[in-house]
């Protein structure tokens, strides 16, 4: 068989995965890279599980049409690791949010995006929330989107190399060179270009925890400030919780991020029970007033990682796709939401 270019793909997370699996099947020969002994690994693995159509985002309506768009392409590639059903809540809550009632319901119509009001004390308290709607979201299995990464990766022959860091000599041995590293792009940057850039970096807690069964199939979120989240863990039973204050540990503005010595040992290492580092009871103190059942929560462990946002995105908390050529040698993808992996596929390699 002859091969048009010679590809390799830096990154086994879900960004990497896609992008090699399209390279492949452009008739490329690609060569996966991934320093961790399994794909999906770090934040690709670590996250909400949410996939996102633009609720999230009242601020930011490019990254809400982006996340709309996205969800279509990712259902039509990994649909098998999609979960339907359940409730998906949005509430507002009646201070301290950026935005109101008035204003969330008028981006949701510009958007077109499905809601209904709703009222569920028994989950959201009314003295704190303005407004709770339904919307129509899904979800997705981390262990099954993995697998389906494997087996697409597999099917179209890619080559990967797993605990395998990636090192200056590629340059030499293939035609180009796609990115996907988030939190450790300018690690990888660096070997081939001078094209650094500075990022923020999120040492992230995320509690895992089980809840009273009366809690359902449900993903609750308080927007749009400094509020909590529950969104279920797959089909495992258990959930996941965010807070915007209480999750980041640690935060840095630069080119790398900076991890407390305490924390080195618990990142993208799954569930990690009895945590030496835990801000497991501020979660509950912080989210109990607008999510009543959280005083039941029972903590299972936590998940640490770094997420990776570009800086000084406060005012519109946009989370963008960037997928960029840096120099005639690289590619760099960089995303922050799981659902953007195919069309970021697609476009890096319309770039080869």
């Amino acid at each position: 068989m002859t091969f048009m270019k010679q590809i390799a793909v830096i990154g086994g997370g879900i960004f990497g995965a896609t992008a090699a699996v399209f390279a492949a099947r452009a008739g490329h020969e690609v060569h996966l890279f991934e320093k961790e002994k399994d794909l999906l690994q770090a934040a690709s693995g670590i996250n909400q599980y949410r996939l996102h159509r633009g609720y999230h985002y009242p601020r930011s309506p490019e990254t809400a049409a982006s996340a709309l768009h996205a969800e279509r392409t990712f259902r039509k590639e990994y649909g098998e690791a999609v979960i339907d059903g359940g409730r998906h809540l949005y509430g507002i809550a009646r201070e301290g949010s950026l935005v109101n009632a008035k204003q969330f319901l008028k981006f949701c119509d510009s958007h077109k995006l499905e809601y209904k009001k709703v009222d569920v004390p028994e989950l959201a308290d009314p003295a704190m929330i303005e407004l709770v709607i339904e919307g129509k979201e899904a979800r997705f299995e981390p262990d099954i989107l993995r697998e389906l990464a494997k087996k697409k990766l597999e099917e179209n022959g890619v080559h990967v190399h797993l605990n395998t860091p990636a090192d200056s000599l590629l340059v030499e041995s293939f035609d180009k060179i796609i990115i996907a590293a988030y939190a450790n792009t300018n690690e990888v940057v660096g070997l081939f270009t001078e094209a650094k850039q500075e990022y923020q970096f999120e040492v992230c807690e995320k509690p895992v925890v089980s809840l009273p069964a009366s809690f359902g199939l449900t993903d609750l979120v308080i927007l749009d400030g400094p509020f909590m989240c529950v969104d279920p863990l797959g089909t495992s039973g258990l959930y996941v919780l965010g807070n915007v204050v209480y999750a980041i540990h640690a935060t840095n503005v630069g080119q790398k991020p900076d991890v407390p010595a305490q924390l080195q040992p618990l990142l993208n290492r799954g569930i990690v029970k009895n945590p030496p580092v835990t801000r497991f009871k501020k979660f509950i103190e912080a989210g109990v007033p607008y999510i009543p059942l959280l005083k039941e929560a029972q903590h299972v462990g936590s998940l640490f990682t770094i997420r990776t946002v570009l800086p000084r995105m406060e005012k519109t908390d946009a989370r963008p796709t960037l997928v960029t050529p840096l120099g005639d040698k690289c590619i760099q993808i960089f995303s922050g939401k799981i659902g953007n992996c195919v069309d970021a596929a697609k476009e890096a390699v319309a770039l080869l």
